[in-house]
């Protein structure tokens, strides 16, 4: 496929036309996006990229029938050659312009008139450039569209004639310059990692700098602009921005296939948003994940990503005839009564303030200690409640003899 407005680009298009319903439906989907940004924008498709060129400069849309492509260029006027290039360009357009003022002169005016002199007439009069043309008259010349790795930095440079001092005209000046480059993203396959945004102030060198950067990348643009309002609101905008710059940090996406029921905004993409703007209220966010460890307070953690819980079990090792069973000693810790709300820290209390609790039982309801080695560490465990009448967690330190809050009960 090649498009035309206001550069050129090729694009293969393969055996993947059929996930959009057809080479039709995929150029129009495709020419669709590209009129957002460059209204006059062509396309077609071809088996060669020099006669996808050809055709686009011609028509608006246009699908050469599969091997017929050197007979529908035929008809085309003689003018055309100076586009039929592909991904190799012409290493001279005025050596084009004298060919094709020489067969005019001759009176011939299609590219079908030319096509049937011999390969030599054309090396003999216009050598390398001569041939060449020859060879893609005759669709000999075969240019392979291979990936290229993008080396373009993601940026844009915004210059406004009458400076803002408004939060709502700067976000859509913002928004608007955002939109492109999220596009470039997306034909790139990559996520924003952070986005840096320097707005230049009308009078002095006052600069303001913005960083965005989520705790899950994306190419989301509404949880971005999101981002960049609640950070423009600590923003003072009394000298009046003049002058913009974005660079964008990007980093390979993760590619997830979809089924045709499933619906494409799913919960988890939901909350990762919620995620994103909580982290930039430096608030501490993210999905509770557990851990195999003995004390309580470092059983679990918070991770930015969800991760489904494997429960601990006990391992069997095989030596030759030999089992060896290997126990998990804290997989029953997950089964055991623990509050709504764990402290991260255990809060040192009193002995006076530990008996004015009323315990709920006499015995405590989990002894949790070290390996038999490590006497460093033993803890009783109570549920009790306070005059308050607040259920807490509570536990005795038996080697240093102290008392803590570890949690509270709803």
């Amino acid at each position: 496929m090649h498009f035309r407005e206001p550069g050129l680009v090729f694009v293969d298009v393969g055996s993947t036309s059929h996930i959009f319903g057809g080479e039709q439906a995929l150029m129009t989907e495709a020419l669709a996006l590209t009129k957002d940004f460059y209204p006059d924008a062509t396309a077609s498709i071809s088996d060669t990229p020099f006669a996808a060129q050809v055709f686009s400069n011609y028509y608006s849309e246009y699908i050469a029938s599969p091997a017929h492509e050197i007979d529908e260029l035929r008809p085309m006027p003689l003018t055309a050659l100076s586009h039929l290039e592909g991904l190799i360009a012409w290493r001279s357009q005025r050596e084009i312009e004298d060919l094709i003022q020489f067969f005019q002169i001759l009176g011939l005016n299609c590219v079908g008139e030319i096509k049937d002199f011999e390969v030599e007439s054309f090396r003999e009069r216009w050598k390398s450039t001569g041939a060449l043309l020859w060879k893609r008259l005759h669709g000999l010349d075969k240019q392979v569209i291979s990936p290229l790795e993008p080396s373009v930095l993601l940026e844009d440079y915004i210059y406004l004639d009458f400076p803002i001092s408004l939060t709502s005209f700067l976000l859509h000046c913002l928004e608007k310059s955002l939109g492109k480059l999220f596009a470039r993203l997306q034909g790139r396959c990559e996520y924003a990692q952070k986005i840096q945004i320097h707005l230049q102030c009308e009078y002095s060198n006052q600069c303001h700098i913005l960083e965005i950067a989520p705790a899950h990348p994306s190419r989301d643009l509404d949880t971005y602009m999101k981002l960049l309002e609640n950070k423009l609101e600590s923003v003072n905008l009394e000298n009046p921005i003049k002058e913009i710059e974005i660079s964008i940090m990007s980093c390979g996406e993760k590619v997830q296939q979809l089924d045709f029921w499933q619906p494409r905004a799913s919960d988890d993409d939901k909350l990762k948003k919620l995620v994103n703007v909580l982290d930039q209220a430096s608030l501490t966010t993210g999905y509770l994940k557990l851990q195999d460890a003995l004390m309580p307070e470092d059983s679990w953690s918070v991770a930015s990503d969800f991760e489904t819980y494997r429960a601990i079990e006990d391992t069997v090792e095989v030596d030759g005839l030999a089992y060896q069973l290997k126990p998990a000693y804290s997989k029953n810790i997950h089964h055991a009564p623990r509050p709504s709300l764990v402290l991260k820290e255990p809060k040192a209390i009193s002995r006076t303030e530990f008996e004015r609790l009323q315990l709920l039982s006499q015995y405590p309801v989990e002894r949790i200690e070290n390996d038999w080695w490590d006497q460093s560490r033993g803890r009783d465990y109570y549920i009790a409640l306070s005059r308050q009448g607040r259920c807490l967690w509570v536990f005795h330190d038996l080697i240093e003899d102290e008392y803590f809050i570890h949690g509270f009960f709803d």
